[in-house]
C-alpha cells in the first residue's frame, strides 16, 4: 500500500517501511489557494491507485463543532451549510463528510466534519485513491490504536495539530500557532491551554509526539505522566480503518441530494443562519421559492407516472381475499385505514411516508391510483401522504 501525505512545499511517501521527500512547488497560489491539478501532477507518477491520500489545511477543511440536535432535521444540510462558510473555498461547489462524535448536551450534538472544493476531489479521484480525508485522522488513528491510557494526547507535526481523546472520543482538536516542531515552552504552553479548553485541565495519561519523516522535538514540561516520540513508519492498518475516519472522494449525489422534508430543511437552515448572524428574509424567501418547486416538481412526476404506468383494473377483478394477501404485503412506508365496497368497486384508503408506495400497490393490485395528497404530522412531524386506490371487484365465474 502506498501512503501519500501532499504538504504545502513536499510530498511524502511512505513504501515499505522507508519514507521518500518528494518536492512539490507551487501547489498553492499567491492568494492562498490551493491548485489541486498541480496536485495531481505531482501525485500521479507515485502509485496512488488503491492507496490512501491525506490533505493538509491548505487542501481540505476539517472542522469539529457543535449542531443542533432535533430530530428529522437532515444534518447534511447543515454541515454542507456550515463547510461553505469557510473563506478559503469562497464561492466553491464543496464535497463533505462528517461523524457524529458525541451529544454535547440535551439539545446539540458534536461533528466531526472534512471539506474540499468538489473540483479538487475530482482531481485527486483519477488517481483511484482508497480514501481521501484530512491529515490530522490519520495520525489520530494511529495513537489511539497504540495506546493504554484513558485521556490520550496526541501532537503530530503533518498538519501541526494537537487533539484530545477521552475514553477514545474525541474531545477537542486545533491547530498550532507554534507549530508542532518548534519543541518550546511557548509550545508547552499552548498545550497546556488547549487542554483547559476542552475541560481537561491538568495532565493527561498519555501524550503522543508523532511526526514524519522524523519525529517533533519533545516541549520541554509536556503534561503528561507517559510520552511516547515516534516517526511511525507502519501506518497501513490505520490508513484504512472504518474508526473515526472521513472520505472526501466524489459520490454519485451531491451531499443533501434528493432528500425529503424541504420546509423543514427551510426552517431549519434558517434557524441555524439566523444563530449565526447570517439569517435574512431574503435566504428564507428564497429556500421556500425552491421548496414550491420541488414540490410542483414533485406533482408532476406523479402525475406523469400515473398516466404512463397505470392501466385501468381488469375486468374480472379480484376476489377481497387476494385484496388482503396483497394488502399485508405492502411497503413498509404504507398503511390501510379503510377498506370499502360499492357495487363492483373496492376502495382502499391510508396513508404513507412515501408518495410512490400508493403507486407501486395500485400496480400490484392491478387498480387504480387517486389522488395523492401531502400533510405534515404536527408541527415538526414527518410528511404524510394521504392515498386511495380503486379495484374491480372479482366478478362470478
Amino acid at each position: 500500500m502506498h501512503l501519500l501525505f501532499p504538504r504545502r512545499d513536499r510530498i511524502l511517501r511512505l513504501k515499505e517501511g522507508a519514507v521518500e521527500v518528494i518536492p512539490a512547488p507551487d501547489l498553492v497560489d499567491e492568494e492562498g489557494k490551493p491548485r489541486y491539478e498541480r496536485l495531481w501532477y505531482h501525485l500521479r507518477g507515485l502509485e496512488a491507485r488503491g492507496g490512501y491520500l491525506g490533505l493538509g489545511p491548505e487542501f481540505a477543511l476539517l472542522r469539529l463543532q457543535p449542531f443542533p440536535s432535533l430530530q428529522g432535521f437532515p444534518l447534511e444540510e447543515a454541515v454542507l451549510a456550515e463547510a461553505e462558510r469557510s473563506p478559503l473555498f469562497a464561492g466553491e461547489e464543496l464535497l463533505a463528510d462528517y461523524l457524529l462524535v458525541a451529544p454535547e448536551d440535551e439539545r446539540r450534538v458534536r461533528v466531526l466534519y472534512g471539506a474540499m472544493p468538489r473540483r479538487g476531489a475530482a482531481w485527486l479521484y483519477r488517481l483511484r485513491p482508497a480514501r481521501v480525508e484530512p491529515l490530522p485522522l490519520l495520525l489520530w488513528r494511529y495513537a489511539l490504536g497504540q495506546s493504554r491510557g484513558t485521556s490520550v494526547l496526541v501532537l503530530e507535526n503533518l498538519a501541526h495539530t494537537l487533539a484530545l481523546f477521552e475514553g477514545g472520543v474525541l474531545k477537542g482538536f486545533r491547530y498550532l500557532t507554534s507549530g508542532a516542531d518548534e519543541g518550546s515552552e511557548r509550545l508547552t504552553e499552548e498545550v497546556v491551554r488547549s487542554l483547559a479548553l476542552f475541560g481537561h485541565p491538568g495532565r493527561v495519561e498519555e501524550a503522543w509526539v508523532l511526526g514524519l519523516p522524523t519525529p517533533p522535538p519533545l516541549p520541554p514540561g509536556l503534561p503528561a505522566q507517559r510520552v511516547e516520540q515516534l516517526a511511525p513508519l507502519n501506518l497501513a492498518e490505520a490508513a484504512l480503518a472504518k474508526e473515526l475516519s472521513l472520505d472526501l472522494r466524489p459520490r454519485r449525489k451531491a451531499l443533501g441530494e434528493g432528500l425529503p422534508r424541504e420546509a423543514q430543511v427551510a426552517v431549519f437552515l434558517a434557524a441555524l443562519f439566523f444563530a449565526m448572524g447570517l439569517a435574512g428574509k431574503g435566504v428564507l424567501e428564497n429556500l421556500k421559492a425552491a421548496e414550491a418547486r420541488r414540490a410542483e416538481a414533485l406533482r408532476q412526476q406523479v402525475e406523469l407516472l400515473r398516466a404512463q404506468t397505470f392501466q385501468p383494473a381488469r375486468p374480472r377483478g379480484l376476489s377481497l381475499e387476494e385484496i388482503l394477501r396483497v394488502a399485508a404485503e405492502r411497503p413498509e412506508s404504507l398503511w390501510l385505514t379503510t377498506l370499502t365496497a360499492e357495487e363492483n368497486r373496492l376502495f382502499l384508503a391510508g396513508k404513507a411516508l412515501d408518495p410512490y408506495a400508493p403507486l407501486l400497490l395500485a400496480r400490484r393490485l392491478g387498480g387504480r391510483p387517486g389522488p395523492i395528497q401531502a400533510s405534515s404530522e404536527g408541527e415538526r412531524g414527518p410528511r404524510v401522504y394521504t392515498w386511495e386506490v380503486e379495484v374491480a371487484k372479482a366478478e362470478a365465474r
